[in-house]
């Protein structure tokens, strides 16, 4: 797509940044927060789903698999409507309400108590954050040519990475502190923090990319209105169609994503219950900067070797480390080993997000 931005449409920093706040809420709201706020609402009662009664892990598995379910769904939607309009910017007013819709309904996650509450502000949160992430999946394939591919997903990763370790580190200091009746404010701070990050990643993203003309309104009409040449019947367009080899990666990925997903939200109540920790924030943060690093310094160099070499070869490495760290975890007792395996899993992420962007878009 060839369009004259205004500033930095080259840059890939400008391409991936609004995943710098995006990151940073889902992974300090799903790693810091909410375990926490699970615990407060099984203190208000029992949580019963079909007369079938939850602890705190099946209580955080299920508002974490129906949340994921929704943004998928709503990812695809998303996705598809900017497609329809072909005008400069087309993805940049699903970005902007995404995020700014996200950073309100983040506002009212802390006042959630109840599992019920709970519930319905994860599900809102899914459908704005996803809303505005199912556009920005494309930006890559609008603005950087097919050679370069590869290393813009390692850029748009690497960002990703440092919004969600940085924000989570920080999130996890907070709530190392806070105490439902004496010491909520952290849990405030955590928030704040987390909203206005996301803010100003958004904005600074679709500032940066907008088209001379400004923002407008999507029309997904644009595109399929073709003006019709006198004498000349314009050919029905073909319908396009879905790969196999699409709907193969597609299947993998929904695999990889939900074993990451579950280490991360998992994560506080591995440490207090399995290695024993009585306050697995302070754990937890050492934890997310070991698989941070790993994962960053993978993750720009995956791109360029997934640009030089292949993927596939690296999709193995990538599966091997996971499958190896995820059953190491089955024989640990201890903080030390936990961190030891954390290397190993950030590798395992860094690899993995890079080549799960570039090959999407190379099938796209």
């Amino acid at each position: 797509m060839a369009a004259d931005y205004r500033i930095g449409h080259r840059s890939f920093t400008n391409l991936s940044l609004y995943a710098f706040g995006l990151s940073g809420v889902w992974t300090g709201v799903g790693a810091g927060i909410l375990p926490f706020k699970i615990l407060e609402a099984l203190e208000l009662g029992p949580i019963e789903v079909f007369g079938y009664a939850l602890n705190k892990n099946g209580a955080l598995g299920l508002i974490s698999l129906i949340g994921l379910s929704v943004a998928a769904a709503m990812q695809l939607s998303a996705g598809w409507l900017s497609d329809r309009d072909s005008r400069p910017g087309r993805r940049l007013p699903y970005i902007l309400v995404g995020g700014i819709g996200l950073a309100m309904i983040t506002v009212l996650f802390g006042f959630a108590v109840s599992f019920a509450s709970l519930f319905v502000v994860i599900l809102a949160m899914q459908l704005f954050g996803n809303f505005g992430q199912g556009a920005a999946n494309a930006l890559i394939i609008d603005h950087v040519p097919e050679k370069r591919r590869g290393e813009a997903a390692g850029v748009l990763n690497l960002w990703r990475l440092l919004g969600a370790g940085i924000l989570t580190v920080i999130v996890l200091q907070f709530m190392a502190n806070y105490d439902p009746v004496d010491a909520r404010q952290w849990m405030w701070y955590s928030i704040i923090l987390m909203v206005v990050v996301l803010i100003g990643s958004t904005i600074w993203t679709v500032m940066s990319l907008r088209p001379r003309r400004g923002l407008s309104i999507p029309n997904i009409r644009w595109a399929a209105s073709p003006t019709r040449s006198p004498g000349h019947e314009l050919a029905r367009p073909k319908k396009a169609t879905i790969s196999r080899s699409y709907v193969a990666f597609l299947i993998a990925l929904a695999f990889a994503l939900a074993a990451m997903s579950s280490l991360q939200i998992y994560a506080l109540f591995f440490l207090q219950d399995v290695v024993g920790l009585e306050n697995p924030a302070d754990g937890a943060d050492l934890l997310v900067i070991i698989i941070v690093v790993a994962a960053g310094l993978a993750v720009v160099p995956a791109g360029w070797l997934a640009d030089r070499l292949g993927r596939d070869k690296l999709f193995f490495f990538a599966g091997a480390c996971g499958a190896t760290g995820a059953t190491l975890l089955l024989f640990v007792s201890s903080l030390g080993p936990v961190l030891f395996i954390g290397v190993i899993i950030g590798v395992t992420i860094g690899l993995f997000l890079t080549l799960t962007w570039t090959v999407a878009n190379d099938l796209v």
